[in-house]
């Protein structure tokens, strides 16, 4: 199948959404804007579907009239509920487009392995790990959102750390680091309980403290050390049991996106020595791309096992002829 002359993919996450305008194959385009709060919650596909018109809008130039639209979410393999009124709303902003909605955890694997079988470890706010056997069956691990799950998260380093912090404020054996971060950043420790729930995005504020625990753990606090390192376990666990599921054995190929490991020796450095003990021949890889170039190939690839979990709307009879470039 040759690439439609124009493709407009989303990547949806949490705290950012990113769009991005192909045209021949060739990513011509690039935005980015604030991301929903998630979709399960009260308002989350109208929230998303927001931000994707108003990040599309700030693509130089508009983004046209695509052929085609695929949308990488957060937290639709947990909300497939969802598919159908988002797949309702993309169709009316732009008509006639053939239109692809699935989970951002697989157009992150799309992406960085480019159609392979192995497993991508998502690590950003949130956290989920995704696994393609040869049989082509994809497996989740995680991905519960930050109330239920997402263990190694950005939002969950933050949250340790916040509460390290809180907990020291208080007497209780914190740490006197993270508290001197917190009050630099928010003041007043009593008044962050506010700043957080009464936050559009709670978890993204929750885990822009991940930051400040990074730092932490730099220069020597053992708290947001041990808060690291628990961390980079949890992340292991999830790749090594969606390589399980998966039936990938001890050895397979692992890709991480979402920028987590972007903190460097603190969470990267115990998270491959985790990984190794869990996975023996592991070989972690770059990704080959990112979730927008994952959604490009769900647009031009009819064989790819993605397909399988995701939805489509395509305004086109069934025998119309393919797109060309």
């Amino acid at each position: 199948m040759t690439a439609p002359t124009s493709v407009l993919t989303f990547d949806v996450g949490k705290t950012g959404c990113r769009a991005a305008l192909w045209t021949g194959g060739v990513r011509a385009a690039e935005a980015e804007g604030p991301g929903p709060v998630g979709l399960a919650g009260a308002g989350g596909t109208r929230a998303a579907l927001e931000a994707m018109s108003a990040t599309a809008a700030g693509l130089p130039g508009g983004p046209a009239s695509p052929a085609t639209v695929v949308a990488g979410l957060a937290g639709l393999l947990s909300a497939p509920q969802q598919a159908a009124p988002l797949l309702d709303g993309l169709a009316a902003r732009f008509p006639g487009a053939r239109v692809v909605v699935t989970s951002d955890a697989v157009t992150s694997h799309a992406g960085a392995l480019s159609g392979r079988p192995g497993v991508v470890l998502a690590a950003g706010t949130g956290t989920s790990a995704v696994g393609l056997g040869v049989d082509g069956v994809l497996h989740l691990v995680d991905g519960w959102g930050y109330l239920l799950g997402d263990a190694g998260s950005g939002y969950t380093i933050g949250r340790a750390g916040i509460e390290a912090a809180l907990r020291e404020d208080d007497g209780r054996g914190g740490s006197a680091a993270l508290l001197r971060r917190l009050v630099a950043r928010w003041g007043v420790p009593r008044e962050v309980p506010r700043l957080v729930h009464g936050a559009d995005n709670p978890a993204r504020v929750v885990a822009g403290f991940a930051r400040d625990v990074f730092d932490a753990a730099r220069e020597g606090d053992p708290h947001a050390g041990r808060i690291c390192t628990d961390a980079a376990a949890d992340l292991a666990d999830a790749v090594a049991a969606a390589a399980r599921r998966a039936g990938l054995g001890t050895s397979p190929v692992v890709a991480v996106t979402g920028g987590l490991l972007g903190a460097g020796p603190v969470l990267a450095g115990p998270f491959d020595l985790a990984l190794a003990e869990r996975l023996p021949g592991v070989a972690r890889q770059e990704p080959d791309d990112d979730a927008l170039a994952g959604a490009h190939l769900l647009a031009t690839r009819p064989d790819l096992p993605h397909h399988g979990a995701s939805s489509t709307r395509d305004p086109r009879p069934t025998d119309a002829p393919p797109e060309t470039p």
